[in-house]
């Protein structure tokens, strides 16, 4: 069970770290800073990679100690310790909940930017074609 709590709170600062990194992220691509959006990319999936690599870890250690590798196995798993433990438990998934969520909906609106900027050079691009023909193939 240590090592799950430990996995846990270390997960919890890996979505910190990835929230600062979307959040740059976001700069980043307005920005058009793609030497950056590069480097940046690495650090990204690393933190994915840790990520999924707890994941698989801790539904690993889960069914292990004998409960299904979801929220409701955790809660069971950790049901008979003392209020407080339970309470301070409970504050860290949320927490890591929330922190999760924060990461989704960053990724998402990283997405549309992204998408924002790949129509608008569309639209160039199609612009220039149809006015000046100079990028059309013969």
């Amino acid at each position: 069970m240590t090592a799950l709590l430990q996995d846990m709170v270390q997960d919890r600062q890996r979505y910190i770290s990835l929230k600062n990194l979307l959040e740059e992220q976001r700069t980043l691509l307005l920005e058009r800073n793609s030497e950056k959006l590069e480097k940046m990319s690495e650090q990204l999936l690393e933190i994915y990679n840790l990520l999924s690599e707890s994941a698989e870890r801790r539904a690993t250690t889960l069914v292990s100690l004998g409960v299904t590798a979801s929220i409701e196995g955790v809660n069971k798993l950790f049901s008979h310790l003392d209020v407080e433990k339970k309470n301070k438990i409970s504050v860290l998934l949320n927490d890591i909940h929330q922190q999760a969520k924060t990461c989704q909906l960053l990724n998402e609106r990283n997405g549309m930017v992204l998408q924002m900027q790949m129509d608008t050079f569309a639209n160039i691009i199609n612009n220039s074609e149809v006015d000046c023909g100079i990028y059309q193939a013969n």
